[in-house]
Parts: C-alpha cells; sequence; structure tokens
C-alpha cells in the first residue's frame, strides 16, 4: 500500500469516528461493551468498545476520535476538531462517569451505564 492510501484510509478511519486502544488494556480495564448515558441537558451519549476500538456517539452523531487510551479504570479520549477532552472512570461493572471538556468552556457530565 502506498503512502497515499495510506493517509485515505486514515482519513477515512478518523471521519468515521473510530479509535484504537490496546484490545488486552481494554478488556483488562473491563470497558467492552456498548455505554449509554444522558447529560443533564438531555445530550445521549452512546460509547462502544470491542477489539480494541473504541467508536463515541453524542446526540446521534458519530464523533471522530483523535486518540484514545486507558489508565487503570479510566478510559480518555481526545475528540473532534477543538480536541476535546472525554474521560469515562468505570465506578462498578456497569456503571461509569463521563465528563467532557473542551477548549472553549463547554462541559458536560453523565452516568453510563453498559448494556
Amino acid at each position: 500500500m502506498n503512502r497515499r492510501h495510506l493517509i485515505s484510509a486514515a482519513l477515512v478511519f478518523c471521519v468515521l469516528g473510530g479509535g484504537a486502544i490496546g484490545s488486552a488494556d481494554a478488556k483488562d480495564a473491563g470497558f467492552d461493551g456498548t455505554w449509554t448515558g444522558v447529560t443533564a441537558k438531555g445530550g445521549d451519549i452512546v460509547l462502544t468498545v470491542s477489539g480494541g476500538q473504541v467508536s463515541y456517539v453524542f446526540r446521534g452523531a458519530s464523533v471522530p476520535i483523535n486518540s484514545a487510551s486507558i489508565s487503570g479504570k479510566t478510559l480518555t479520549l481526545s475528540v473532534g476538531t477543538l480536541q476535546a477532552r472525554v474521560s469515562v472512570t468505570r465506578t462498578g461493572p456497569a456503571t461509569a462517569n463521563y465528563s467532557y471538556s473542551d477548549p472553549n468552556g463547554g462541559s458536560a457530565a453523565a452516568v453510563l451505564t453498559r448494556r
């Protein structure tokens, strides 16, 4: 595969909203599955972690993931063109706290449950 194809593949991957993390990291931290919740302002969240891949949907729209990492019980994402930060910290086997913040002062919080 030449450089042009690699760049095209990377752009398609980013546009589709997927992010890669170590599959062992995701499994060991207990994140595999689909996590859902709603912010105080009614923004629905769907975060899916499977096989080391992460997808993030907010208010029905896929959000591009720039990077994803796991440290302990926290999954951290850099998302969108604003390079906003999403943190998801597991609080139990099927619950997690979600927080969003962006450089423009935007923020949101929610409790996520695994379906």
